[in-house]
């Protein structure tokens, strides 16, 4: 029977405003099912299809409509399957008593369980694949502007509004950058931090709190002019102009995200004009283009424009005259550690493996490592997004050390075993004194070698 299109796409699109991240929970699901007059969605729960797997029971992906038209799952019709709304002021429930579960019977210890092998989710591999294609109708209304036929580079030079990651928390400077781009005034602004702090996130977050228009453009070392303002493109045999991400940004107001500006070379020069707010001109097809109200341009980067410091390969020594063009260079370090608790407790939560302890320690065992980096006692730092990183791997194996062991796997082998023996001090149960008290600090020495020194961490 086929499904029916009108209840399973006001079902999807619901399902789809109400995700974190694009993950629902049964409760959400049941919920949102209810306030839309639907049957339980058990089409959607139950079943392989959708599930996150047995680490992230309860957890699911929300599909599109093609998709579920593809496996043939979704509502029949409005009687069918499933577990009816409750009634308002009825003094019955439309949903039917379940049998009570027979007790399992207990296992022997001798007795080893049978492991259940996990069967992916069977996707058509259709619906994983699509073609890179533009909005046409932007695309028709800019070469209308321009009086020339021109193509969208790609989807990536597409601007949109970017969803609100409920799982993200504001801190540092959002709160300037978020005035700044809500308010008329042109203002370029660099944002300079260590690598894995959530500068670029923030951006994107400020733009989704404003419901701004946002286009990221990823500087390389190779990024060249036509990357970004646009250039001719062989198309099906045919020479057409390709508008970069740049000035479709201009003519729709928006805010562009220079991601790892500093990784760029002269090619950048082009941008000049555009950093001082002016219109742009596109020599190969002959035409100006001016900056619509509102848009502006933050780059992100882990310099300040003066070269690689050794830890950052490949950025380069910045043009002076670029550099004067921002009117904002905003400094962000690591996040204070109430905010990263807060931060890390959310990607916890999201995966129901929150643990008050397991967050403290992780962000005390951090700071200890960045306080040793500053102080050149060790020659590396534990990011926040290696912390997430940390935790994502916990929720899906379920065991801390194995995801320490893993992800510190990232660093040299003296470094590695540095942080793991430092998060040891941490994470296991306090030292107790002779007098039965618990002692007040543990001394983790650490072996000979880049890293060699003490750190004190309180257990």
């Amino acid at each position: 029977m086929p499904i029916n299109v009108k209840s399973t796409s006001s079902f999807l699109t619901a399902l789809t405003k109400a995700a974190t991240l694009e993950v629902v929970s049964r409760a959400q699901a049941g919920t949102i099912a209810e306030s839309l007059g639907l049957p339980f969605p058990r089409w959607y729960v139950n079943g392989a299809h959708f599930s996150l797997g047995p680490g992230q029971r309860g957890y699911f992906r929300v599909p599109t409509l093609s998709e579920c038209e593809s496996l043939g799952v979704g509502y029949r019709d409005a009687s069918g399957r499933g577990r009816k709304p409750k009634v308002k002021g009825s003094s019955t429930s439309a949903v039917k008593a379940s049998k009570p579960r027979k007790p399992r019977a207990s296992s022997d210890a001798s007795t080893v369980p049978t492991p259940v092998p996990v069967t992916p989710p069977t996707v058509a591999m259709t619906t994983l694949v699509q073609d890179d294609r533009a909005n046409t109708s932007l695309q028709s209304a800019i070469s209308k502007a321009l009086g020339v036929d021109v193509l969208l580079g790609s989807s990536e030079s597409t601007p949109y509004v970017p969803k609100v990651n409920k799982s993200f928390v504001p801190w540092g400077h959002f709160t300037d950058l978020k005035t700044m781009i809500g308010s008329s005034h042109f203002l370029p602004v660099m944002v300079v931090g260590p690598s894995g702090n959530g500068k670029t996130e923030m951006c994107e977050q400020v733009c989704a709190a404003l419901g701004r228009e946002y286009v990221r453009v990823n500087i390389t070392s190779q990024t060249d002019e036509d990357d970004l303002i646009g250039g001719f493109r062989l198309i099906n045999g045919e020479t057409k102009y390709a508008l970069g991400p740049i000035p479709v940004a201009m003519l729709r107001g928006a805010v562009v995200n220079l991601d790892e500006i500093d990784l760029g070379g002269s090619s950048l020069m082009c941008l000049q004009p555009v950093l001082e707010g002016k219109p742009l001109y596109l020599k190969k097809i002959g035409r100006y283009v001016a900056p619509a109200p509102g848009f502006t341009v933050v780059a992100t980067a882990n310099t300040k424009g003066r070269g690689d410091d050794g830890k950052y390969a490949h950025t380069t020594i910045m043009n002076e005259a670029m550099l004067e063009r921002f009117a904002v260079m905003m400094e962000q370090g690591w996040a204070e550690p109430a905010v990263e608790r807060k931060i890390i407790a959310h990607h916890l939560k999201k995966f129901d493996k929150y643990d008050a302890s397991l967050v403290k320690h992780l962000v005390d065992w951090a700071n200890v490592t960045r306080s040793n980096f500053q102080q050149q006692i060790c020659n590396d730092q534990i990011a926040t997004r290696r912390l997430l990183h940390i935790v994502h791997v916990f929720c899906a194996l379920g065991s801390i050390d194995s995801a320490i062991a893993h992800t510190l796997s990232r660093f040299d082998t003296d470094t590695a075993s540095a942080f793991k023996n430092l998060w040891n001090a941490f994470h296991e149960p306090p030292v107790v004194s002779p007098s039965g008290e618990p002692a007040k600090e543990a001394e983790q020495v650490i072996p000979d070698g880049p890293n060699a020194g003490t750190w004190t961490a309180k257990a």
